[in-house]
């Protein structure tokens, strides 16, 4: 149910709205920066909304929370259909961007860590690998739909998906979690964990207040930052990239759709290797091919070079969709998960918005995308050290005893 959701609100990421911008700027004039603008005020928007979410989920869950968003997200399609002036395209779009960002992928993310202990890694890529179909699919469709019926039908074919997919099953067979249904995670016959008691694997559930106070939490939220940045801000313009490198957009449409394909991969692979492996040390990883890769987008200028590039950072996107929740989760445990991740969705929020602006004000005043990528390129480095020292959290001193 949670990659169904996550499938249906695919209007509001960034490799789709990247599939827009070509077709606004020959239509409209908007520049790329008025363009990307919408998506930094909706980012803004997903980052304050983040910590009000999380402390929702820890008490209702995703039940409801995943059916409104889906509604407003197809609401907000429908209504981009028909907007031709730029500042309202701006504060729809930005609508939509919180929308599918907060009150859907989130709560999917926090809900499936809550399902699982052992498994989160298995869990994890299977939602991933669900959820990623729609971003297959749709930079091919919405390019052949804006070719063949204008941009309004391709907003339109986007608020339906929103509206079949993200509504009803959720409605219907979603729980809070697998405590409330008489189930343990991962289906152990273990008695179920409580907030303060050690959950299936072994770690205490810390509060939000506590993990406030853990460096560890700040460090994987700083890095997170860097990372989302440097990752949207690639992932937005990659479409006009490489059509201005010489590549056809129909072919262009297919390097986006390529990229969708290699995070289906890599979110995927990711999450089987985060149940045998460190967490901590794929993300480091992650964030240092992310770093190796977009300075490789500097010289691509081919079709296969796209093809290659785009998978690879795809793949690299599918494992940071869920890994840092599931890493929140090893260190500070189950209870109040949906707080704590909260603030990684708050501290992510900001940047998930401000990198195709970044890349879009940067390309306004040198006229290119080359100091863009290689600015995103040192910003992952950095996300790397950062997480290099994100180690897991003790506590020092016990809690007091609940009477």
């Amino acid at each position: 149910m949670a990659g169904l959701a996550n499938a249906s609100r695919v209007s509001s990421a960034v490799e789709v709205s990247s599939v827009f911008v070509p077709a606004l700027t020959l239509e409209y004039g908007w520049s790329k920066t008025t363009i990307a603008s919408a998506t930094s005020i909706g980012g803004v928007a997903v980052a304050l909304a983040g910590p009000f979410v999380g402390r929702f989920l820890d008490r209702y869950g995703s039940r409801l929370v995943v059916p409104i968003g889906a509604t407003l997200t197809g609401v907000g399609c429908f209504i981009l259909a028909g907007v031709t002036v730029a500042p309202l395209f701006i504060l729809v779009y930005a609508f939509v961007r919180l929308s599918g960002q907060a009150f859907v992928q989130f709560p999917n993310q926090v809900a499936v860590a809550k399902w699982f202990d052992r498994k989160r890694g298995r869990a994890a890529a299977l939602m991933v690998g669900v959820g990623a179909t729609g971003l297959i699919t749709a930079p091919i469709a919405v390019t052949a739909i804006i070719s063949a019926r204008g941009i309004g039908a391709a907003w339109i074919a986007l608020g339906v998906l929103a509206l079949t997919l993200g509504v009803l099953p959720t409605l219907i067979f979603g729980a809070r979690s697998p405590e409330d249904l008489g189930l343990q995670p991962d289906g152990v016959d273990a008695p179920p964990s409580t907030p303060g008691e050690a959950s299936a694997d072994g770690v205490g559930d810390w509060t939000l207040s506590e993990a406030a106070r853990t460096p560890a939490l700040w460090l994987i939220s700083g890095s997170g930052i860097l990372y989302s940045m440097a990752s949207t801000g690639v992932g937005f313009h990659q479409l006009a990239y490489y059509v201005e490198q010489g590549i056809a957009t129909s072919t262009a449409a297919a390097v986006v759709s390529t990229f969708a394909i290699g995070l289906t991969v890599g979110g995927i692979t990711w999450g089987l290797l985060a149940d045998r492996m460190s967490v901590r040390a794929l993300i480091a990883v992650q964030y240092l091919l992310a770093a190796a890769l977009q300075l490789l987008l500097l010289e691509a200028d081919t079709t296969p070079e796209a093809f290659a590039i785009s998978f690879g950072l795809g793949s690299l996107v599918g494992g940071a969709l869920s890994l840092p929740t599931l890493l929140l989760a090893s260190y500070y445990g189950r209870g109040y998960l949906g707080s704590i991740a909260g603030i990684l969705q708050m501290t992510r929020g900001i940047s998930l918005g401000s990198g195709p602006v970044v890349a879009a004000v940067i390309y306004d005043f040198s006229g290119g995308y080359n100091l863009a990528f290689t600015l995103f390129a040192g910003l992952c480095i950095v996300a790397f050290v950062m997480m290099l020292f994100s180690r897991r959290p003790a506590r020092r001193t016990a809690r007091a005893a609940v009477s």
